[in-house]
Protein backbone atom coordinates (compact mmCIF):
# COMPACT_ATOMS: atom_id res chain seq x y z
CA UNK A 1 0.00 0.00 0.00
CA UNK A 2 1.34 3.42 -0.96
CA UNK A 3 0.46 6.75 0.63
CA UNK A 4 -0.33 9.06 -2.28
CA UNK A 5 -1.50 12.15 -0.42
CA UNK A 6 -1.97 13.42 3.12
CA UNK A 7 -4.11 16.24 4.46
CA UNK A 8 -3.44 17.55 7.97
CA UNK A 9 -5.32 20.20 9.93
CA UNK A 10 -4.34 21.45 13.43
CA UNK A 11 -2.08 18.50 14.26
CA UNK A 12 0.65 19.57 16.69
CA UNK A 13 2.41 22.50 14.96
CA UNK A 14 0.97 21.70 11.51
CA UNK A 15 -1.87 24.16 10.94
CA UNK A 16 -2.82 23.12 7.41
CA UNK A 17 -0.80 20.77 5.22
CA UNK A 18 -1.62 19.14 1.89
CA UNK A 19 1.14 16.94 0.45
CA UNK A 20 1.37 14.61 -2.53
CA UNK A 21 3.95 11.84 -2.25
CA UNK A 22 6.09 10.03 -4.76
CA UNK A 23 5.63 6.24 -4.79
CA UNK A 24 9.45 5.90 -4.80
CA UNK A 25 11.17 8.15 -2.25
CA UNK A 26 10.26 11.29 -0.34
CA UNK A 27 12.64 13.57 1.56
CA UNK A 28 11.68 16.17 4.15
CA UNK A 29 14.16 18.97 4.67
CA UNK A 30 13.75 21.97 6.94
CA UNK A 31 14.97 23.79 9.98
CA UNK A 32 14.30 22.64 13.53
CA UNK A 33 10.71 23.09 14.65
CA UNK A 34 9.25 23.24 11.14
CA UNK A 35 7.16 20.07 11.56
CA UNK A 36 9.13 17.32 9.81
CA UNK A 37 8.80 14.91 12.73
CA UNK A 38 5.16 15.88 13.26
CA UNK A 39 4.45 15.08 9.60
CA UNK A 40 5.97 11.62 10.06
CA UNK A 41 4.00 11.24 13.30
CA UNK A 42 0.77 12.03 11.41
CA UNK A 43 1.58 9.21 8.97
CA UNK A 44 2.22 6.94 11.97
CA UNK A 45 -1.13 8.01 13.47
CA UNK A 46 -2.95 6.88 10.33
CA UNK A 47 -1.45 3.40 10.72
CA UNK A 48 -1.62 2.85 14.48
CA UNK A 49 -4.48 5.15 15.64
CA UNK A 50 -2.10 6.95 17.98
CA UNK A 51 0.94 9.18 18.03
CA UNK A 52 4.40 7.62 18.19
CA UNK A 53 5.64 10.43 20.43
CA UNK A 54 2.69 11.48 22.63
CA UNK A 55 0.14 8.95 23.90
CA UNK A 56 -2.28 11.67 25.11
CA UNK A 57 -4.46 12.40 22.07
CA UNK A 58 -5.74 15.78 23.26
CA UNK A 59 -2.15 17.07 23.49
CA UNK A 60 -1.73 16.45 19.75
CA UNK A 61 -4.30 19.14 18.94
CA UNK A 62 -2.64 22.41 17.93
CA UNK A 63 -2.48 25.00 20.70
CA UNK A 64 -5.61 27.21 20.80
CA UNK A 65 -7.54 24.87 18.47
CA UNK A 66 -10.40 22.51 19.32
CA UNK A 67 -9.71 19.62 16.94
CA UNK A 68 -7.34 17.96 14.52
CA UNK A 69 -7.97 16.02 11.31
CA UNK A 70 -5.57 13.74 9.43
CA UNK A 71 -6.59 12.16 6.13
CA UNK A 72 -4.47 9.74 4.15
CA UNK A 73 -5.18 8.77 0.57
CA UNK A 74 -3.61 5.43 -0.33
CA UNK A 75 -3.52 3.07 -3.26
CA UNK A 76 -3.36 -0.68 -2.66
CA UNK A 77 -1.06 -3.09 -4.46
CA UNK A 78 -4.06 -3.95 -6.67
CA UNK A 79 -4.53 -0.26 -7.56
CA UNK A 80 -7.64 0.31 -5.44
CA UNK A 81 -7.99 3.65 -3.64
CA UNK A 82 -8.30 3.71 0.16
CA UNK A 83 -9.04 6.75 2.31
CA UNK A 84 -8.21 6.78 6.02
CA UNK A 85 -9.66 9.57 8.14
CA UNK A 86 -8.86 10.44 11.72
CA UNK A 87 -10.51 13.27 13.60
CA UNK A 88 -10.36 14.30 17.23
CA UNK A 89 -12.26 17.04 19.03
CA UNK A 90 -11.12 17.98 22.53
CA UNK A 91 -13.04 16.11 25.24
CA UNK A 92 -14.58 13.75 22.66
CA UNK A 93 -13.80 10.30 21.34
CA UNK A 94 -11.59 10.16 18.26
CA UNK A 95 -13.10 9.03 14.99
CA UNK A 96 -11.35 6.66 12.63
CA UNK A 97 -12.86 5.91 9.24
CA UNK A 98 -11.90 3.81 6.26
CA UNK A 99 -13.55 4.93 3.03
CA UNK A 100 -16.01 7.07 5.03
CA UNK A 101 -17.15 4.12 7.18
CA UNK A 102 -16.35 4.50 10.89
CA UNK A 103 -14.60 1.69 12.70
CA UNK A 104 -16.48 0.28 15.68
CA UNK A 105 -13.14 -0.79 17.23
CA UNK A 106 -9.79 0.84 16.50
CA UNK A 107 -8.13 -2.57 16.79
CA UNK A 108 -9.88 -3.52 13.53
CA UNK A 109 -7.74 -0.91 11.77
CA UNK A 110 -4.33 -1.82 13.22
CA UNK A 111 -2.34 -3.69 10.58
CA UNK A 112 -4.40 -2.50 7.62
CA UNK A 113 -1.89 0.22 6.71
CA UNK A 114 1.55 -1.40 7.04
CA UNK A 115 4.25 0.84 8.48
CA UNK A 116 7.70 0.43 10.01
CA UNK A 117 9.10 3.41 11.85
CA UNK A 118 12.74 3.66 12.84
CA UNK A 119 13.77 6.63 14.96
CA UNK A 120 17.11 7.82 16.36
CA UNK A 121 16.04 6.24 19.65
CA UNK A 122 16.27 2.85 17.91
CA UNK A 123 20.01 3.23 17.17
CA UNK A 124 21.02 1.09 20.16
CA UNK A 125 18.58 -1.60 19.13
CA UNK A 126 20.05 -1.75 15.62
CA UNK A 127 23.77 -1.12 16.12
CA UNK A 128 24.34 -1.37 19.87
CA UNK A 129 26.03 -4.07 21.90
CA UNK A 130 24.15 -7.33 22.50
CA UNK A 131 22.63 -6.61 25.95
CA UNK A 132 20.93 -3.44 24.62
CA UNK A 133 19.78 -5.10 21.40
CA UNK A 134 18.31 -8.08 23.24
CA UNK A 135 16.65 -6.13 26.08
CA UNK A 136 13.32 -5.70 24.21
CA UNK A 137 13.34 -9.43 23.45
CA UNK A 138 14.00 -10.40 27.08
CA UNK A 139 11.07 -8.23 28.18
CA UNK A 140 8.70 -9.86 25.66
CA UNK A 141 6.00 -12.42 26.47
CA UNK A 142 7.17 -16.06 26.13
CA UNK A 143 5.37 -16.70 22.84
CA UNK A 144 7.27 -13.79 21.22
CA UNK A 145 10.50 -15.39 22.38
CA UNK A 146 9.48 -18.66 20.77
CA UNK A 147 8.65 -16.90 17.50
CA UNK A 148 11.97 -15.04 17.67
CA UNK A 149 13.87 -18.31 18.22
CA UNK A 150 12.13 -19.92 15.25
CA UNK A 151 12.92 -16.92 13.02
CA UNK A 152 16.52 -16.91 14.20
CA UNK A 153 16.78 -20.64 13.44
CA UNK A 154 15.37 -20.11 9.94
CA UNK A 155 17.81 -17.27 9.23
CA UNK A 156 20.86 -19.19 10.42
Amino acid sequence: MILKRISILNYKNLEQVELDFSPKMNCFIGQNGMGKTNLLDAVYYLSFCKSATNPIDSQNVMHDQDFFVIQGFYVTDEGDPEEIYCGLKRRQKKQFKRNKKEYTRLSDHIGFVPLVMVSPADAELIAGVAPYRLKPIHNSPPYYLLIFQILLYLII
